[in-house]
C-alpha cells in the first residue's frame, strides 16, 4: 500500500500545521486554527457514505456532531490512491452525558435522525448486509449444534470438562437456535437499511452543555436494527433500568416509528448469546475447559444474558402494543 505524505495532505487545507502527533486511530494536528484530527480511511466508499449522512443530519437541524472540514478547493475529503482522508475538529473537553430519562430520550431522537439520514443512501444495499447477518449467526449456531452432537457421542463421563459443557450447552444452544430462527423469518425488505454495526455509549458526549454525537470513523457496517439492539442491550446490562430503555425508544419513535420488522430483529439481536459463544468457542475444538479466569468471565456473561431476559420481555410487550395499535 502506497505511503501518504502528510505534509502534502496538510497543505491542501487552509490551516497551517504546527505539530503532528500520531494517535491510535488518527493524527492530532496542532494548527493555527486550533487542534484537528486527520484520519486515513482504508475504504473510500465508507468515507463517502459517512460524509453524506453527517451532512443530511445538519440539514435536518442537528449540527452537534463531527463534520468533515473542507480543503482549500472546497472538497470535504481527499482521495489518495485507494484511501480517503478527512479532517475534523479536535474537541479537548467532552464530558460524559448525564444519566437520566430526558438525556436518553434525546439520544433516541438523535439516533433516529442518524438512521433516517443513513437510510437515504443508495451507496450500499441493505439486503447484502442482512444476508451476511443471517449467514454469520447461522454458521455460529451450526457450529454449536455440531459440538453438542459430539458431546452426545462421548456419552456421560465423570470428567470435569464434560460436566462443564453439559451445564452450559443445552440452554446456550436453545437460545442460539431461537434467535437464528427469528432471523430466518421473512422480513419486509423496505424496513432494512445500512447503518453501523454497533452504536456505543462512547458515541455520546456533552460539549458546551449540548448532546454531541461522535465517532464512527472505523465503522463495521450492518443493518440499523443491529445497531440499536446492541446499544439497548449494553444500556440495560450496565444500568439495569428499563426506564432508560423506554425513554430511548420513545425518543427514537418521535422521529422514526418502529415497525414489527424492527421489533423482531431487535429481539433476535439482543437475545443472541454472542458474548458467551465468543468466550467458549476457542476451547471447544480441543474439548478443554477454560481456565479459572476465562471461566469466571463466561459465568459473568451467562448472568448478563439472563438479565437481558427482562429487557426482552419489555421489548416484546412494546412490540405487541404496537401491533395492537396498528390493528385498531
Amino acid at each position: 500500500m502506497e505511503k501518504i505524505n502528510l505534509s502534502d495532505v496538510c497543505q491542501r487545507y487552509r490551516a497551517r500545521v504546527i505539530h503532528i502527533t500520531p494517535l491510535d486511530d488518527c493524527y492530532l494536528l496542532e494548527t493555527n486554527r486550533g487542534p484537528k484530527e486527520l484520519r486515513i480511511w482504508p475504504r473510500v466508499d465508507i468515507m463517502r457514505w459517512s460524509f453524506a449522512w453527517r451532512e443530511r443530519m445538519v440539514r435536518q437541524g442537528f449540527r452537534d456532531l463531527e463534520r468533515f472540514i473542507r480543503t482549500k478547493d472546497s472538497k470535504p475529503y481527499l482521495v489518495v490512491g485507494q484511501r480517503g482522508i478527512t479532517l475534523t475538529d479536535h474537541l479537548r473537553r467532552i464530558e460524559t452525558i448525564p444519566l437520566g430519562t430526558e438525556t436518553m430520550r434525546q439520544c433516541g431522537r438523535v439516533a433516529a435522525m442518524m438512521h433516517a439520514s443513513q437510510r437515504e443512501s443508495s451507496l450500499f444495499h441493505a439486503a447484502d448486509f442482512w444476508e451476511q447477518e443471517q449467514a454469520r449467526i447461522a454458521a455460529k449456531t451450526r457450529r454449536a449444534q455440531d459440538f453438542r452432537e459430539a458431546l452426545r457421542f462421548r456419552g456421560k463421563h465423570s470428567d470435569r470438562n464434560h460436566r462443564f459443557y453439559e451445564w452450559l450447552f443445552p440452554p446456550l444452544l436453545e437460545r442460539m437456535q431461537r434467535c437464528a430462527d427469528l432471523l430466518r423469518k421473512k422480513v419486509d425488505q423496505r424496513d432494512l437499511f445500512v447503518s453501523h454495526g454497533n452504536l456505543h455509549r462512547d458515541n455520546w458526549g456533552m460539549v458546551n452543555d449540548k448532546l454531541f454525537l461522535r465517532g464512527f470513523f472505523q465503522p463495521v457496517l450492518s443493518i440499523a436494527q443491529r445497531d440499536t439492539a446492541g446499544y439497548l442491550r449494553d444500556l440495560f446490562v450496565l444500568h439495569e433500568d428499563l426506564s432508560l430503555v423506554e425513554a430511548f425508544l420513545s425518543g427514537y419513535e418521535e422521529v422514526r416509528p418502529l415497525r414489527q420488522t424492527d421489533y423482531t430483529l431487535l429481539l433476535a439481536f439482543m437475545a443472541y448469546p454472542e458474548e458467551i459463544w465468543d468466550l467458549v468457542e476457542p476451547y471447544i475444538e480441543v474439548y478443554r475447559e477454560p481456565g479459572e479466569a476465562r471461566l469466571a468471565r463466561i459465568e459473568q456473561a451467562v448472568d448478563r444474558q439472563q438479565a437481558v431476559d427482562q429487557l426482552l420481555k419489555y421489548v416484546a410487550e412494546r412490540a405487541e402494543d404496537t401491533r395492537s395499535e396498528s390493528k385498531a
